[in-house]
């Protein structure tokens, strides 16, 4: 079984490029995001070298906790807290949700919009196949929150 870690370090570079190909190009753009504590780095992938080259580097209000894109990857979502897992874990008290713009050219990402400040540490998110609403879960207390997302991508209030 793969760890929720492991799903979104995999999630994070599958949905890295601006668009989806399915057909082996070689002059295709691949990226890469990865995440450790608040920040999250940009990584060219040169498939044919096999190398990973970093290219830039973002920082988040608190730790990453899961990251989503939009339908029509021009947006990444991320939810962060400065909480920690587990019964074990330190409960925290700062707890956010950010958009960033992919830069369609770079894969760059660029705040978008207002940082949302969340009830509880978030274990979740993502985003409806219609591209209007994040979804964001956590665990202690158990609840899931709405917020709507604009046609321009940003993160609106809490519904729910």
């Amino acid at each position: 079984m793969v760890d929720r870690r492991t799903f979104t370090t995999l999630l994070l570079g599958g949905i890295a490029a601006p668009k989806v190909s399915l057909a082996r190009d070689s002059n295709a753009k691949n990226v890469f995001y990865a995440s450790i504590g608040p920040e999250l780095t940009l990584y060219s992938v040169d498939v044919d070298g096999t190398a990973l080259v970093k290219r830039d580097t973002i920082s988040t209000p608190a730790n990453i906790q899961y990251a989503w894109p939009h339908p029509s990857k021009q947006y990444l979502y991320v939810v962060s807290s400065n909480g920690g897992p587990g019964s074990a874990g330190v409960a925290g008290d700062k707890h956010f949700a950010n958009a960033f713009r992919i830069d369609p050219a770079s894969s760059a990402l660029t705040p978008h919009g207002a940082t949302l400040v969340l009830p509880s540490r978030p274990i979740h998110t993502s985003v409806d196949m219609a591209g209007e609403y994040l979804l964001t879960a956590y665990n202690d207390p158990s609840g899931v929150s709405v917020h709507r997302i604009g046609k321009d991508g940003m993160l609106g209030g809490s519904f729910w």
